[in-house]
Order: structure tokens, then C-alpha cells, then sequence
């Protein structure tokens, strides 16, 4: 965990970024021969400066590094050890700046990275942040709560008064740990993954207020990432037992598959598209694919679907449902086909190296 007096020393290193720095992503012969269908977005975690490194994604699967757009806060220097640092609805991107406890948002419109504001994440040193049709939660992992925010299509950050709400272990410090916060796909519920209490906190979202955390105990150890499937059902992985679970959330929170093991070290991110959850194994460098059934079970297709480079630490699956791309420790990003039974193919891996301690992933 970073301390306070390690994020302090961060900022004190820190030169003031500019509001309007600005990054063109249309594809380059030079960037690749084919043209750009997309993008993957991963935040540096510079605690000189935060940025998204662009990577250009092609037609075919292949990347090429374009550039870094500032996002305005700064990074920690070191892992955030969680999932959903970036994220993305519609042409805005959101990040977290855990270094300077701050949430910055991006535009992706007219073929350019554009930053467009920047608010207090409302706690300290965030580590996830959701969005859900104008209405954004950010999980502060040293407060030990989330905090709420408005956000307009065009980027404008408004916070959203009176919306903390604090974990299971109310007084703060980062005792609970949490992993990551992200809203169900209706927008009723938030979730929140506690690797210190083995807990999963839910809450019931009103007109964008989130009810007092609901605390409900982890089919597995130490739960880390989650998704969900477009029927609602979370998948969660495991860290510790090295498996995933899955739960209905509404009308009431129950398990449906219990910690189904995968034979990998280090279950921590999960994502899911379609029928099928990939989860990263940290520690194995694999990707295990499940089935998620209509019922919300999961069944285990492939302990070892695709074998990654080293130091595996997040996920994206493209909007179009073909391409996992996996981050790697040193930065770079590794690209997967995703075929019809779940399994996968390696077809490019786009080398960089960026110190900084990476955090978050993210396509369009």
C-alpha cells in the first residue's frame, strides 16, 4: 500500500501540466501499415505527471504506440493494485490520479485526446472509478469509501454533495483494502471488492445516491476484480485461491458459483464479454477462461486459454467483442484474439517500457 508520506513525497516532485495538452489519434503511415479501428488507453501512474499512453489497435489486432496526452494530476510511482483505474462510456475517458487524490476525464471526440477537467476524488488515493449515464463513483482505498460525481457529455465534473459512503471498516486507513468499485449494468447497484475483510460491499443506487454499504461475505479468498455479464450476473475473481464466483446481485445478493478453481497463481483481473470471463493470473502469466451461463454458474473452459509475457496486470475487451488486450508489468500491451469458444490466440505484442507503476486499461 502507498503511504501518505510516499504520495507527498510524489507531489512534491511535480511541475504544473497543462489544461489543453491534446494528442491527434488518427493512424499515421509510419504508427501502421493498416488503418486504426481503435484505441487502448493505460494510464502511466507518473508521479511526475499522470498521462495516458494511446496505443493505435488495427483491424487486424496488431498496436502501435502513438503517445501520452497529461491528465492533469499525478500518478503514484508504483501499482495501484486494482482494476478500473481507466475507464471509459461513449467518447469520455476517465482516469484516476491516485498521487494527487484527484479524477480527470478525457476526450476522445474529433479523432484527439483532449483533456477536459479534473476533480477532487473526493477521499484519498483513488484506485477505481465507474461511470453510469451522467452519474461517477470513485473508490478512495485509503478512506475506505467511494465518492460520487456529475459528469455532462462534454466532459464538465461537478461533485456530487453529500454522496460518501464508507466500506465495512468505517474509520479509514485502508484497512478494507477494496480492489475496485463499478456500477451493474442498470445502474441500480455499485459493487465493491474488499481483499482485507474477504468481503463484497454492495449499494443501491437512487437518483444517483448510493445507499449505506451492504456487506457480504467472499465465496473465495481475497476478492480482487469483478464484471459483469449483460443479464447482471458479477463475476469476481480470486487472488488468493486462485479462482473466480459468481453472484446475482438484485433482488438480493446470493452466490451462484462458489470459488471455481483455475490451477493459477494470482487470479486478480477479470473481464467479461459475451458468454465468456477471462481472468489474468498475475502470477502464472495466463488467462483462464470461464462460461458464464444464462443461470449466472460458471464453468471453467481453459485453465490456460492464452499464455502472457511477464507481470500480467489488467484487461480490456474491444467494443467489438474480438480482441482481449492484456498490460503487461513493464507497460506494453498484448493483444488476443477471442474466438467462439472462448479460447484465445496471441497476435501482437507492442513493447515499451514505463517505470511509473501502470494502472488501468481501456479501449474504444
Amino acid at each position: 500500500m502507498i503511504t501518505k508520506t510516499q504520495r507527498l513525497l510524489g507531489r512534491s516532485l511535480v511541475a504544473a501540466v497543462a489544461l489543453g495538452a491534446t494528442l491527434g489519434l488518427s493512424g499515421t503511415a509510419q504508427a501502421s501499415q493498416a488503418p486504426v479501428a481503435g484505441h487502448v488507453y493505460q494510464a502511466t501512474n507518473n508521479a511526475n505527471g499522470n498521462a495516458i499512453a494511446v496505443f493505435d489497435r488495427t483491424a487486424n489486432g496488431t498496436l502501435r504506440a502513438h503517445g501520452t496526452v497529461a491528465t492533469g494530476g499525478r500518478g503514484t510511482g508504483a501499482s495501484l493494485a486494482s482494476q478500473g483505474g481507466v475507464t471509459r462510456e461513449g467518447s469520455l475517458l476517465f482516469v484516476v490520479n491516485g498521487g494527487d487524490d484527484s479524477v480527470s476525464v478525457l476526450s476522445t471526440k474529433g479523432g484527439s485526446l483532449r483533456l477536459r477537467d479534473r476533480i477532487s476524488s473526493g477521499g484519498e488515493h483513488p484506485v477505481s472509478v465507474t461511470v453510469h449515464h451522467g452519474i461517477g463513483y470513485v473508490l478512495n482505498h485509503d478512506s475506505d469509501a467511494i465518492a460520487g460525481f456529475r459528469y455532462t457529455p462534454s466532459g464538465e465534473l461537478r461533485k456530487l454533495p453529500g454522496s460518501t459512503r464508507h466500506l465495512t471498516h468505517p474509520k479509514g486507513g485502508g484497512m478494507t483494502d477494496a480492489a475496485q468499485v463499478q456500477f451493474s449494468p442498470d445502474g441500480r447497484s455499485l459493487v465493491v471488492t474488499e481483499r482485507g475483510t474477504n468481503a463484497i460491499d454492495t449499494f443501491t443506487v437512487r437518483r444517483g445516491y448510493a445507499s449505506r454499504a451492504h456487506a457480504h461475505s467472499s465465496a473465495g479468498m481475497v476478492p480482487y476484480g469483478f464484471d459483469f455479464d449483460r443479464h447482471g450476473t458479477l463475476v469476481v475473481s480470486e487472488a488468493a485461491s486462485g479462482s473466480a464466483s459468481s453472484y446475482r446481485v438484485a433482488p438480493r445478493f446470493r452466490a451462484v458459483t462458489k470459488a471455481l478453481g483455475n490451477t493459477q497463481a494470482a487470479a486478480c483481473w477479470v473481464v467479461v464479454s459475451g458468454h465468456y470471463a477471462w481472468v489474468v493470473n498475475a502470477a502464472s502469466n495466463s488467462i483462464s477462461s470461464y462460461r458464464v451461463h444464462r443461470n449466472g454458474s460458471l464453468t471453467l473452459v481453459k485453465a490456460i486459454a492464452g499464455s502472457t509475457g511477464a507481470g500480467p496486470t489488467d484487461a480490456a475487451v474491444t467494443p467489438d467483442g474480438r480482441y482481449l488486450e492484456v498490460r503487461l508489468g513493464d507497460g506494453s500491451v498484448q493483444s488476443f484474439r477471442i474466438h467462439t469458444n472462448g479460447t484465445l490466440t496471441s497476435v501482437d505484442t507492442e513493447r515499451v517500457t514505463m517505470n511509473y507503476g501502470i494502472a488501468g486499461l481501456a479501449t474504444d
